[in-house]
């Protein structure tokens, strides 16, 4: 039997439907989130498996069957879970994230009549996760990795990172000489990041276009010195500092917090990067007061510095080695991380220019 539309509804079921799925995917986000800090909690994953069966459940007695198979396969996977036949981690999570972000994205779809539902793909991408189910150890990872890559192409390890580091954005003739240098320190400083070399590229892209999208209230030369500077006094400190965040001593920590200070006092001394010394400087404050090194609050913070903060959170999210060597983080996880946090750490006004332009990274990866 072909496939409903929303035509086939009653008005004011579609409303309570959509109602629902909003609903329903914030706390499919909520629980995912919950759980990348206790990936044991029993409690946790039967939240969640309870709400992608509700979802499941209510599409079923519509008739909405094309996008029953991926929510089935989730349930499969979570329900290994339950039975703690396999573990929790990031990478699984991650699937789990994209997974239901799909479903959600087309259901939205279908409720606002948009028809470009390809249900073979949708299909085969359920089959692949249903797999998960029946495989452990080494098969089971390799599996989610497999799965991971295929529904975010960026996470898929870069081969040609030295290319890459020699890309340059600008010429000489578009930037003076000061921004120039400064960008040579930067990629210098991919180079002992724990990121690897493109973190420049990748921050720099991400940032001019949400200072674009903003009406570029931000000067761009100051922008870009803090953008290339903010983390020049962490090529300073021992190497494996870096890659060992959660084991950092206090002392350890103490120093990492003071690398915002080190490169401020360096280059506020010339009043022509007053304004970068500043961004620099505030750019792990946070809008709730939380952030360091002075705990300043939304209207204490300088605009480039909420930009910035934004920025280095969504470079940190996404080329975290958490799971694997080398192995990133795909885009939606960032985003929802950062979204989550709007209004609280960062700027709601910030965070919806950030949205706009990683739509516009994401068009773009997606074409290559």
């Amino acid at each position: 039997m072909a496939n409903l539309t929303i035509a086939n509804f009653d008005v004011d079921l579609v409303s309570d439907l959509k109602d629902e799925l909003e609903e329903k995917r914030q706390c499919c986000n909520d629980h995912l989130l919950n759980l990348e800090g206790k990936p044991d909690s029993i409690d946790t994953i039967n939240l969640l498996f309870r709400d992608v069966h509700t979802v499941k459940g209510d599409l079923g007695i519509m008739g909405i069957s094309q996008y029953l198979p991926l929510l089935q396969a989730i349930e499969d996977i979570l329900d290994t879970l339950r039975k703690q036949q396999n573990k929790y981690t990031p990478a699984l999570g991650d699937v789990l994230l994209l997974s239901l972000d799909m479903t959600f994205n087309e259901l939205d779809k279908f409720i606002n009549g948009i028809d470009d539902f390809n249900q073979a793909n949708y299909n085969e991408l359920a089959s692949q996760i249903t797999k998960l189910a029946t495989l452990s150890n080494h098969d089971y990872d390799q599996q989610i990795l497999s799965v991971l890559q295929r529904m975010a192409p960026e996470t898929t390890p870069v081969e040609e990172l030295e290319e890459m580091q020699n890309k340059l954005y600008f010429t000489e003739q578009e930037i003076n000489e000061e921004v120039a240098f400064f960008m040579q320190l930067s990629l210098l400083v991919d180079q002992r990041s724990p990121y690897g070399p493109g973190r420049t590229e990748r921050m720099f892209e991400l940032a001019m276009n949400m200072n674009q999208l903003a009406g570029n209230p931000i000067d761009t030369n100051q922008l870009q010195t803090a953008l290339y500077l903010h983390d020049l006094a962490m090529a300073f400190f021992p190497k494996g500092m870096a890659d060992k965040a959660s084991a950092l001593s206090h002392k350890d920590w103490q120093w990492v917090k003071s690398h915002v200070t080190l490169v401020h006092q360096m280059i506020s001394s010339f009043e022509v990067w007053d304004s970068a010394a500043e961004i620099i400087l505030h750019h792990h404050e946070r809008i709730d007061g939380s952030g360091y090194p002075n705990a300043l609050k939304e209207n204490e913070i300088c605009e480039g510095a909420k930009l910035l903060a934004i920025v280095d959170t969504f470079e940190a999210i996404t080329q975290t080695r958490a799971y694997q060597q080398s192995q990133q983080r795909p885009m939606v996880r960032a985003i929802v991380e950062i979204n989550q946090q709007a209004g609280s750490l960062f700027c709601p006004i910030w965070v919806e220019h950030f949205n706009q332009a990683v739509k516009r990274l994401h068009i773009k990866i997606a074409k290559k």
